[in-house]
């Protein structure tokens, strides 16, 4: 199930690129409807392939296009708030780091990646 808060941003995008239009802010409308597009991928995607996408990765994916793109972009928060790209770098990386870890987590949980108990004698660096 979809968070309110989700749906929240989305029909905040949807509302933003129609007024957009109506006003004939081009630029506005076309940032709207690709963060839009943009944020729906991962569930789609997700449904497509038969996966399970956790809800905190749904939520950060979608506060991270909207705070990127359209925050960013289209309110100009780049310009007007000077730790606005750091704060979106830092998160990226949080993110990205947590995935790193976890991918290399699940890869040696079973016992087909294990390690060796003991490091073998013909390696030069490591002492039994």
């Amino acid at each position: 199930m979809i968070q309110p808060k989700i749906l929240a941003i989305w029909a905040l995008l949807l509302i933003a690129g129609f007024v957009s239009l109506g006003f004939a802010r081009w630029s506005l409308a076309f940032v709207s409807f690709a963060t839009l597009a943009l944020s729906l991928m991962p569930p789609l995607l997700a449904a497509r392939w038969s996966l399970t996408l956790p809800l905190p990765v749904l939520i950060f994916t979608t506060l991270f296009f909207f705070a990127s793109i359209f925050l960013g972009e289209a309110f100009d928060f780049y310009e007007r708030l000077w730790w606005w790209d750091l704060a979106l770098h830092g998160s990226s990386a949080l993110g990205f780091g947590l995935s790193g870890f976890l991918f290399v987590f699940m890869l040696f949980e079973g016992d087909r990646f294990a390690a060796p108990p003991r490091p073998s004698p013909s390696s030069p660096f490591v002492s039994p």
